[in-house]
């Protein structure tokens, strides 16, 4: 019979245990305490629990389904080699030593799946689906899944997939070099990962797909590295940090979303993401990108963060109904631009630095409209600092903007139905080409501002082509 060690308990619950644990036909391991199983007893919260020491592949599938709820199953140190799910039950949980692998060599289920069951989990080990099945670590229907201190790696599809109002909360896991996505989110499913390391996936690092009632919070975590199956251009391509798509939402704080393939944040539809003190940095494409759909835009509110080093642009807020809010953000050395607006998309800016944009610092168009705030500055672009054409609406709220050392102009307004209102004065600083200029019917309505520079940087607005400028106070 399996051995069996009470952590804890009264002589009752150590009774009907062992009764239980009698009806689990694993083979013997010396049972002893360990510092693993303590630190998953603290991780789970347990104090009343027995210990099933599983020394077997066959153990491990055996004892996971028919062990009683407040079970720990013990695997030592070693490899393991499985062929059947391990399916642990109700208020049983898993805890493997640092040195423990548990390798998948089933068919096209998965390695290790919570169904239909609440208040378990898993410490420790390597758990590798070597390509084969669907995820490594899938749940449906589960609740209180907790998962800490192990490795996912290789799933067929994603590394852990949470379906069909799951709940699972993650800390300090990898998940690496999965065939999609690192960690899936599935409708009316909730996750929350801390020290989370979802790297070198083919997709994405994380993706969260579902309804207003599908969210995910993550903390302290690295999605870096991920899109390894994207070749050549990225153009409509999958292989992000972080994927939010349907009416999802997510917040995310003090992460790296850093040096993936395409984006480090992609929004669809009526994605929501709150960002707070992370890094958006070097990635194949865009920091953030949005697209919008017939059912409305995303929404992304952005403080104290960073885009820097990006392919394409910093921030991308592309759509009708697609709003971007940023707060106290540095964007930096975007290939193009470093924050775009076309097609309806639209921005509301304070407190942030756009700087060394390979084209335009911010890019309004197609309806595009741009709102600042105040303390924002836009500087050493290697084209405008701000060009709003196309009926684009640029909007001036705040004070202490500043847009200086551009090549070209300083503001760029172009075309019929192009317009900007400037409520406080900002500070136009030897931009190369003009300050600022208003051409080709584009209309400009402000109060005065300052005027830096010599040559083209004239002491005001200029216009041509039917351009106009209408100065008040």
């Amino acid at each position: 019979m399996n051995t069996l060690v009470l952590r804890g308990g009264s002589l009752a619950i150590a009774l009907a245990a062992t009764a239980a644990a009698l009806l689990v036909p694993v083979p013997v391991a010396v049972a002893a305490t360990t510092d693993t199983v303590q630190a998953a007893a603290d991780a789970f919260g347990l104090r009343n629990y027995s210990v099933v020491e599983a020394a077997s592949a066959d153990a491990i599938v055996t004892a996971a389904r028919k062990s009683p709820a407040s079970t720990i199953i013990h695997i030592p140190s070693g490899k393991f080699t499985v062929s059947d799910t391990i399916r642990p039950a109700n208020g049983v949980y898993l805890a493997a030593e640092s040195g423990t692998t548990v390798t998948w060599r089933g068919g096209t289920s998965n390695l290790v799946r919570f169904a239909d069951v609440s208040n378990t989990g898993i410490y420790g080990g390597t758990w590798d689906a070597a390509a084969k099945g669907t995820n490594a670590v899938g749940t449906t229907h589960a609740s209180g899944v907790k998962l800490r201190n192990l490795t996912i790696t290789k799933g067929a599809t994603n590394g852990l997939g949470v379906y069909d109002s799951s709940s699972v909360d993650v800390v300090s896991v990898t998940t690496t070099a999965n065939k999609q996505t690192g960690v899936y989110v599935g409708t009316s499913s909730t996750l929350t990962a801390s020290k989370l390391v979802s790297t070198m996936n083919q997709r994405n690092g994380v993706q969260v797909t579902g309804d207003s009632s599908t969210r995910a919070t993550i903390s302290d975590s690295t999605l870096d590295k991920n899109g390894q199956a994207v070749k050549g251009s990225t153009t409509g391509k999958t292989g992000h940090g972080l994927g939010v798509a349907d009416a999802a939402s997510v917040v995310v704080s003090n992460s790296s979303i850093s040096s993936n393939k395409v984006c480090g944040v992609s929004l669809t539809s009526r994605a929501r993401v709150t960002i707070s003190g992370s890094s958006l940095d070097n990635n194949g494409r865009h920091g953030l990108g949005t697209q919008a759909d017939s059912k409305g835009g995303p929404t992304a509110d952005i403080t104290n963060s960073t885009a820097k080093s990006n392919g394409y642009n910093g921030i991308l807020s592309s759509g009708k109904g697609t709003n971007v809010t940023l707060r106290n953000v540095t964007i930096s050395s975007s290939k193009q631009m470093g924050l775009s607006l076309p097609s309806g998309g639209s921005a509301s800016v304070s407190g942030t630095d756009i700087t060394k944009s390979g084209k335009q610092g911010i890019s309004v168009a197609g309806s595009g409209t741009l709102t600042l705030g105040g303390d924002n500055a836009i500087s050493s672009g290697k084209a405008h600092g701000i060009a709003v054409s196309k009926k684009g609406t640029l909007v001036v709220s705040g004070q202490n903007n500043v847009v200086a050392d551009n090549k070209k102009n300083g503001l760029l307004m172009t075309g019929s139905g192009t317009s900007g209102s400037i409520a406080e004065a900002v500070s136009f600083e030897n931009n190369k080409d003009y300050n600022g200029r208003v051409l080709s019917k584009a209309k400009l309505r402000t109060v005065p501002c300052i005027f830096v520079g010599k040559g083209k940087n004239k002491t005001n607005f200029t216009t041509a082509k039917s351009g106009s400028v209408t100065v008040v106070g």
